[in-house]
């Protein structure tokens, strides 16, 4: 009898407990007006927070491919380099092209244009580095960049957060071990 009344609840007319009154105060004030209804992010403000992530990355492989071409001019050239940049853009590039896409399609405006134009460009560098053309990897580099660029700017301007995020899987202080040349180069 007594598990019974437990399970029933307290009575009718009963004063509700402490806890139960901080909850459903919490709920209401989170549900209030003009507050966020979703408790996770869209899937267009988490491609726009991606490629802001990957953007930095982005220009500090540019300056790595121009000192590589700079180098080219006066050394054999280094294999490594290409496979470098190739892994890179398999491993990290590739992977954005599809919600990128997928984003823009919800963004509109140039967006659409934008993520066509990256996909574009990223398949150029594919065959830029099997050509072990370090210009042409810049270039495509650089055209890369650009897209990014300008989707984040209009994703900006649309109101979404461009921040990069520094979670566990984009963890800044791991960058020179996540994205390090040495961890994508073969032996």
């Amino acid at each position: 009898l007594a598990a019974a009344a437990a399970l029933a609840g307290p009575p009718a007319g009963a004063a509700v407990s402490r806890r139960a009154a901080l909850l459903a105060g919490s709920w209401s004030l989170a549900a209030g007006p003009g507050a966020a209804h979703a408790l996770f992010e869209s899937p267009t403000q988490a491609t726009v927070q991606k490629l802001a992530t990957v953007l930095p990355r982005v220009q500090s492989l540019i300056k790595e491919v121009a000192e590589v071409e700079r180098q080219r001019a006066k050394l054999p050239p280094n294999n490594e380099d290409d496979a470098y940049v190739l892994r890179f853009s398999r491993s990290v590039l590739e992977p954005l092209a599809e919600p990128m896409v997928e984003a823009g399609a919800k963004l509109g405006g140039s967006a659409p244009d934008l993520s066509a134009a990256f996909g574009v460009h990223v398949a150029e560098l594919d065959a830029a580095c099997r050509a072990k053309a370090a210009d042409r990897e810049r270039k495509e580099l650089e055209e890369v960049e650009s897209s990014l660029s300008g989707f984040l700017e209009l994703g900006k301007r649309l109101k979404y957060d461009t921040t990069s995020r520094d979670d566990i899987n984009s963890y800044s202080g791991s960058t020179g071990i996540l994205y390090n040349k040495f961890l994508f180069r073969a032996g």
